[in-house]
């Protein structure tokens, strides 16, 4: 490819208040040096209003054009990929790979192995519980939607697809569903300390989770624990990482990650 190709700038589809479009976003701006020949990742965001209310997510426009699981984050460059990257997971390493610090070789195994173990957890079911009606009032808008006459083939296909993916969802947060999350955060939480433990000792000085650059673990991580902390989940997160997140929280790197300051909608 060319300077020229890889000048071109990227679009991110994102949410205020999405955790995986905030996971990417503080993968972003954690990335420190590009991978050498190559310039700066040039990123636009474009926000998109995924409330109840509005649901352009559901638009015909991005369940056809954008992403078919009316998610976000999507990441979309015309000229530099084949079709748009729709998981906040393959973003980051998409960015990392621009970026290498952002994944070490010598982290890398480990890094994979619990971000795989992260995104396990349903961040749905810490956020909203099991009484919410939210998994239902989507699922059968999208069927009432899938209804009308007024609506191309493809898009009636495409709302039954993703009504078909918010059903797994109503049907899978009950207190049970919610107990298997809160171990699989107290598991995660453990093997963070775990790793933080390890570092090399920088006195007096803050440090990252593998010492004093950070890692595409970092961003999703800390991110994480933004939402377990606003949730005041505090059973959930040791007193060593509610202080790492908070230093973090405090600084330009999480204003610019996370413009509105928080990861909760106000309504929640």
């Amino acid at each position: 490819m060319t300077s020229k190709d890889l000048s071109a700038p990227f679009t991110l589809y994102t949410a205020t208040y999405s955790i995986c479009a905030i996971m990417v976003q503080m993968t972003y701006e954690m990335r420190g040096t590009p991978r050498e020949g190559r310039p700066g990742m040039k990123l636009e965001r474009k926000y998109i209003d995924i409330s109840l209310h509005a649901r352009e997510q559901l638009s015909e426009f991005y369940l056809l054009k954008v992403n078919p699981k009316g998610t976000v984050p999507v990441l979309v460059n015309e000229k530099l990929l084949e079709k748009p990257i729709a998981e906040s997971v393959d973003i980051s390493y998409y960015i990392a790979d621009w970026y290498p610090g952002l994944l070490p070789p010598q982290h890398e195994q480990v890094i994979k192995e619990i971000i795989n173990e992260l995104h396990d957890i349903s961040y749905k079911l810490l956020t909203f519980g099991t009484k919410t009606k939210y998994p239902n009032l989507n699922h059968d808008w999208l069927l009432e939607q899938a209804k009308r006459t007024d609506i191309s083939e493809e898009y009636r296909k495409a709302l039954v697809y993703k009504a078909g993916l918010a059903k797994d969802w109503a049907d899978n947060h009950s207190e049970e569903d919610l107990a298997v999350n809160e171990n699989r955060t107290r598991n995660f939480c453990a093997k963070i300390l775990a790793l933080m433990e390890k570092r090399p000792e920088e006195k007096d000085r803050f440090t990252y989770i593998f010492g004093p650059e950070p890692t595409v673990l970092d961003a999703h991580a800390v991110v994480f624990f933004g939402r377990v902390y606003e949730k005041e989940r505090f059973d959930l997160l040791p007193s060593t990482l509610v202080k790492w997140h908070e230093h973090i929280r405090n600084t330009d790197l999480w204003k610019r990650a996370v413009p509105d300051g928080t990861t909760l909608p106000p309504m929640w």
